[in-house]
Formats: structure tokens, C-alpha cells, sequence
């Protein structure tokens, strides 16, 4: 996870535009649109202006080899549309990195909110944390994901071709149940 990207998804999910936060934070637009990019490396004075505009904050955290739920959403982003075996690949790789994380790695691959997606897979991350995290470890952006569906039950695309629904309900974790996301206990077990 580069500093640009972490910036870009703070804006992101801020629902800032671009040049409001270039203007606010006193960086040339074109400039914050090369950051975010990864075309310029910001100095730290640049990065810390423009965190906080965005009401965050910069942390140096230890990496970690493991995918991280904000990379993971990005990962489904990309291929949800054209390659949606892909996108339920990394949602799985989460699911298994969380498993076999002690509370400390799972603190730093949920730490980050993920950028909104805008879809049913917002669900699914948040379901997918909370199921995984011990309950007092759930970070907020998970909890608030906690509302009623717009859909009864969604289930993830896991082949290149659609497929009859696989999963039931009633299979799934309870996070999964409430958000209406058919996904199988089974199915996030690690092989």
C-alpha cells in the first residue's frame, strides 16, 4: 500500500473532489491528480496537509504479507465487471489472511477503510471482517456497512459465466445472514 494510494481512498471516501481538496489543502490540482496517481512522490509536509483536509492521519504501520481489505477491494474493483472468478479469488485470499492473522496483523489488514465500491461487495468485506475479528476488534467502517440490504440476498458471481444461485441463506455466517450475502461458512474456510 503506497501513500498515494491511501490518499486517494481517504478522498474517495470522503466524497471530496479532487480540486476541493487540492484548493483546501493548497496543492496544485494537477499536482494532488499526479500524487494520487503515483507520477510525483509527495514531500511529508504535502502528505500531511493533505490528510489533514481529509481528516485523517499518516501512521508508518509495519508491513504485513497479507492482503489487506482495503487492497482487496480494490482487486474486486477491477475485475468484478470482466473477470469475476478474479474478484471472489481476492475476496477468498482475504478471508484466508484474516484467518491465519494473530490480532495484531488482523488490526493492520482491516485498519484502513476500503474504498466504496458502490455494490453488494461493500456487504461482503464488511460481513467478511466482522466475521473474522473478534467483536470489540471490528473497525467502525465494518460496523456501519451493519444496514438493512437493498437486495433480500446477493450472492458473488464465482465463475466466469453466471450460475444458478449456489448458496442458501440459512449456510451462511451470521454478518453474512444480516447483510443478506450468500456466502457458506464452508466456502471461507482455507484449503
Amino acid at each position: 500500500m503506497s501513500i498515494a494510494t491511501s490518499l486517494r481512498r481517504a478522498r474517495l471516501n470522503s466524497g471530496v473532489s479532487l480540486r476541493h481538496t487540492a484548493t483546501a489543502s493548497g496543492v496544485g490540482a494537477s499536482s494532488l491528480s499526479n500524487i494520487e496517481s503515483g507520477r510525483r512522490e509527495p514531500t511529508s509536509g504535502t502528505v500531511e496537509r493533505i490528510a489533514e483536509t481529509l481528516g485523517v492521519r499518516v501512521a508508518v504501520i509495519p508491513r504485513v504479507d497479507r492482503l489487506t481489505a482495503a487492497d482487496a477491494a480494490e482487486t474486486i474493483a477491477t475485475y468484478a465487471g470482466a473477470e469475476p472468478a478474479t474478484a471472489y479469488r481476492a475476496f477468498l485470499q482475504l478471508a484466508d489472511d484474516l484467518a491465519a492473522a494473530d490480532p495484531y496483523e488482523q488490526f493492520l489488514l482491516t485498519v484502513e477503510q476500503p474504498r466504496r465500491l458502490g455494490s453488494r461487495w461493500d456487504d461482503a468485506i464488511a460481513a467478511l471482517v466482522e466475521f473474522r475479528l473478534p467483536k470489540s476488534s471490528v473497525p467502525p467502517w465494518a460496523a456501519k456497512h451493519d444496514t438493512a440490504p437493498s437486495e433480500p440476498v446477493w450472492e458473488p458471481q464465482r465463475t466466469p459465466f453466471p450460475l444458478p444461485a449456489l448458496t442458501d441463506l440459512s449456510e451462511a455466517p451470521e454478518p453474512f445472514r444480516r447483510r443478506g450475502i450468500a456466502i457458506s461458512a464452508g466456502e471461507l474456510e482455507s484449503a
